[in-house]
């Protein structure tokens, strides 16, 4: 097709590349050929609707494994390819023909081409596979250092596994930012680990395909979801007062510490990742506190004493702990859709929000850079 002997030949060519390119007669073919068929096996075009994976199609290969599926496609969407319930490869359909490649019975390839999107898909899938191999040397790395008891090389491992998702968050944002005028960007956010603290970039990113794929079902949907993942108070906010009583039954107020840099702890004494890192946060309120760093306790408690004994076996010896003894149903843990504990703000002398959930050697961090 890319030999062109003459002018005549080259405008022939253009005309029908354009034709193709501007298939969109609402049919799309898929079609491919199996390797090593089963006789009557059955390939299975899926589609992935809400919560559910829907057949749309099911055919058999011929004796020689060469298959064929038409589907009508109104809109672009995921699709998924199923040899013989063996191996399966994600589709995303929209206007383009697409050829598969599968080994069959007993084998483990399978592959997909004919558009963009699939590019896409293959482009985060590789990507995807690679980290796969990383946290796998870092989970043996962290084993080994647990095994022996290595405390402190398992704060550097945290470290450094938190730098390694950042990273991978990152590099995902990016890829999902380039794919212009296609949904795969949105299988991509599901490879974030916490929606929440990607809120902006998600909000920014419905607005883009908004503008891309207007009418499309799947960012509509993704958009009308974002509510759920959206943070009572984000990065630079300044964080809703909370007025609770302590154990005494006298109401505190966090704005009551207004001028301080203040660590909003949400925790409880069930919780055992924070009653591990309550140690650490002891150490900086005994460092900083003269400094003008308090600490400000709000437990999920659902029972006094259960409060009152973990405060004292943890020797959380600041006077700002406070509680309604109502478990997630708090009404300070409702006001900042806190539903996991342990979670934690760092907030400026104005209230301000300047970190969260900083723990370990990340709180150590931090504080050292505001106060040394």
């Amino acid at each position: 097709m890319k030999l062109k002997k003459n002018i005549a030949i080259v405008l022939v060519l253009l005309i029908i590349s354009a034709c193709s390119a501007s298939k969109n007669d609402g049919t799309v073919k898929v079609s491919g050929v199996i390797k090593n068929p089963i006789p009557q096996g059955e390939i299975i075009l899926e589609k992935f609707e809400v919560g559910q994976v829907v057949p749309v199609k099911t055919v058999n290969a011929d004796t020689d494994g060469n298959f064929e599926i038409e589907t009508e496609v109104t809109e672009p969407g995921f699709y998924r390819i199923n040899v013989y319930g063996q191996q399966f490869e994600i589709l995303v359909l929209d206007k383009e023909d697409i050829t598969i490649t599968a080994d069959g019975q007993g084998g483990q390839m399978i592959e997909a081409k004919g558009s963009e999107d699939l590019k896409h898909l293959a482009q985060v899938q590789d990507y995807m596979e690679q980290y796969s191999y990383v946290v796998r040397d870092f989970n043996e790395r962290y084993s080994k250092a647990q095994q022996s008891g290595d405390n402190l090389k398992m704060e550097e491992l945290v470290e450094e596994g938190t730098a390694l998702e950042a990273g991978k968050v990152k590099k995902l944002k990016a890829m999902a930012w380039e794919m212009d005028g296609s949904i795969v960007p949105l299988m991509v956010t599901d490879y974030f680990p916490d929606k929440s603290e990607e809120y902006k970039f998600l909000d920014s990113l419905g607005q883009k395909l908004q503008k891309e794929l207007p009418g499309s079902s799947q960012v509509e949907m993704f958009v009308n979801n974002l509510a759920y993942f959206k943070p009572a108070v984000q990065m630079g906010d300044v964080a809703p007062d909370i007025s609770l009583p302590n154990p005494d039954g006298t109401t505190m107020s966090l704005s009551d510490l207004r001028g301080k840099y203040v660590l909003l702890d949400f925790w409880a004494g069930w919780c055992g990742p924070c009653r591990k890192e309550n140690p650490n946060v002891v150490a900086m309120y005994n460092k900083y506190n003269k400094d003008g760093f308090e600490v400000f306790s709000v437990s999920l408690d659902r029972t006094r004493d259960k409060w009152l004994s973990a405060i004292a076996e943890d020797g959380l010896v600041w006077p700002t702990h406070v509680s309604d003894l109502k478990y997630f149903q708090s009404e300070a843990a409702m006001t900042y859709k806190v539903n996991a504990i342990p979670f934690a703000l760092l907030l400026d002398p104005e209230g301000r929000v300047i970190g969260k959930n900083l723990r370990g050697r990340a709180l150590q961090n931090k504080l050292a850079s505001i106060f040394e």
